[in-house]
């Protein structure tokens, strides 16, 4: 039984506070062995496959890699990779189980295995040895669903799941209609959305070519 008052969670602290302490610390990171300039931004958009406005942000420390820009700086990165074992041996890891059992190291290589398998085959519509294919005219700093606020994803899935406006996100989430407004004009802006119909009884559809993946 949950207990009904106060809550016994363990509570995260320095770097893994929050979003916004780890966005600080790797920017931190970056800018000690890059810099911050413009061939940073280029070495590091080398390194991860990012576009260069993440990279911008990523310095900046509007935000911190996610997923697999995390993991490719992990590769790529001593200074990261080394900021990760400092996490692995520093006082918040578990020792408890320190020690992997047979079944799961197995397991764990049979998993990376697969992940590399997969990560060989082509994705699915995938462009990139496109006879066709003209580099120039590739959409440029498309935003990734990691680069959006929590309101812009949330306002997505909606407007996937049927109709949603403006007035339906200041309700929700308690901000002024003009930064509603904002939020979803730069999802127009960036072409993850379109507006369809009047003025009155039209609505907001995603455009199903541009509309992000769900980070997993």
């Amino acid at each position: 039984m949950l207990p009904k008052k106060g809550r016994n969670l363990p509570l995260w602290t320095g770097v893994l506070g929050g979003r916004e302490i780890y966005a600080r610390t790797i920017a931190e990171l970056l800018r000690k062995e890059h810099g911050d300039s413009h061939r940073a931004i280029k070495q590091l958009m080398r390194q991860t496959d990012a576009s260069e406005r993440t990279i911008k942000h990523w310095l900046s420390g509007q935000h911190g890699p996610d997923t697999v820009y995390f993991l490719r700086l992990v590769v790529s990165s001593p200074v990261i990779r080394a900021f990760v074992l400092g996490l692995i041996e520093g006082p918040a890891a578990n020792r408890r189980n320190d020690l992997v059992d047979r079944i799961s190291l197995a397991n764990a290589r049979e998993a990376y295995a697969a992940g590399e398998a997969a990560g060989r085959r082509p994705a699915k519509g995938a462009r990139k040895n496109d006879p066709k294919r003209v580099p120039e005219r590739d959409p440029i700093n498309v935003p990734d669903r990691a680069e959006l606020n929590e309101r812009q994803r949330w306002f997505l899935d909606r407007v996937a799941e049927g109709r949603c406006d403006a007035r339906e996100v200041a309700a929700v989430w308690t901000v002024s209609l003009k930064t509603a407004r904002r939020d979803i004009a730069t999802l127009k802006a960036a072409d993850l959305i379109c507006y369809v119909g009047s003025r009155r009884k039209g609505r907001y559809r995603i455009v199903a070519c541009r509309r992000p993946a769900h980070a997993s």
